[in-house]
């Protein structure tokens, strides 16, 4: 049974040619026993947001200028508050949390080892793109508006022409802890609805939680980050991992759960249940 609560709305969707490779995958039919679903609407609204603000980020991030020389000599590490003062370090290459980075944009082949996520892969991939795209689209945004100093600028031994770059005004917050945190609560979320076993369970969410916290502390350590910007990065980037897998529950085996759905009249919630 479901409860349909609707608000009168006309949505308008800004969508991205390069997300066309979603439609095929959105109209998947799932199996009735899978513990995810997908609504064609609700794809579409979720993906169109993500690739809006992306575009949006994208167009922001043209605008963005680097430090001037004027500007750099001006930096005083007194200006920073003491939480977030220790950063400061000279800038250093990143290859850990760069290769911790881009493993996490593989943990979603896992799905292909267990064999109920492999049949439900159509959705389980429509779910993570949605992911991937909010995550990199939010921090995108955030980060242009924001434009806070890199800790590394304000040490002297950091080469110029790091202090000089665009990147170096693009702090807040951490992408790189951001999306290892999207990838690792997302599969520890998809998975969660498939193993069974408690223990596998506790081993799952430790590691989804000691990943991003590994790679945010790599980002500090070098000088590219401030403690704020990790834990931030962190907070949201989990959030969106976790939430999007959660709207897509369906109603199985006595489960309720809300879920938010477009109709020809508008737009609103569905809370449903099971028998």
């Amino acid at each position: 049974m479901c409860i349909l609560v609707t608000m009168h709305s006309n949505p308008h969707v800004t969508w991205l040619a390069g997300l066309v490779i979603c439609l095929c995958v959105s109209n998947a039919q799932v199996r009735a026993e899978s513990p995810f679903a997908l609504e064609p609407k609700r794809e579409w609204i979720l993906l169109g947001t993500g690739a809006a603000i992306g575009v949006t980020s994208l167009a922001m991030y043209s605008q963005v200028d680097p430090l001037t020389l004027d500007e750099i000599a001006n930096l005083d590490i007194n200006d920073i508050n003491d939480f977030d003062r220790s950063a400061v370090k000279p800038y250093r290459e990143t290859v850990a949390s760069d290769g911790l980075l881009y493993a996490s944009y593989l943990l979603p082949l896992t799905f292909l080892a267990y064999a109920d996520t492999r049949e439900d892969w159509r959705t389980l991939g429509v779910m993570w793109i949605q992911t991937m795209i909010l995550q990199t689209s939010i921090t995108g945004i955030v980060k242009a508006a924001v434009l806070r100093t890199r800790p590394y600028a304000y040490d002297p031994e950091t080469p110029l022409d790091r202090k000089t770059s665009e990147s170096a005004r693009l702090s807040f917050y951490s992408g790189h802890t951001s999306a290892t945190a999207a990838n690792s609560f997302f599969i520890a979320r998809v998975f969660h609805e498939y193993l069974e076993s408690r223990n596998a369970k506790i081993i799952l969410w430790t590691g989804a939680a000691l990943y991003p916290a590994l790679t945010g502390f790599l980002r500090r350590d070098s000088g590219h980050h401030w403690r704020t910007d990790v834990i931030t990065g962190y907070v949201i980037g989990g959030m969106i991992g976790y939430f999007v897998p959660q709207l897509h529950l369906s109603c199985r085996g006595g489960d309720a759960s809300v879920q938010p759905v477009s109709t020809s009249g508008g737009a609103g919630l569905a809370l449903c249940f099971t028998f």
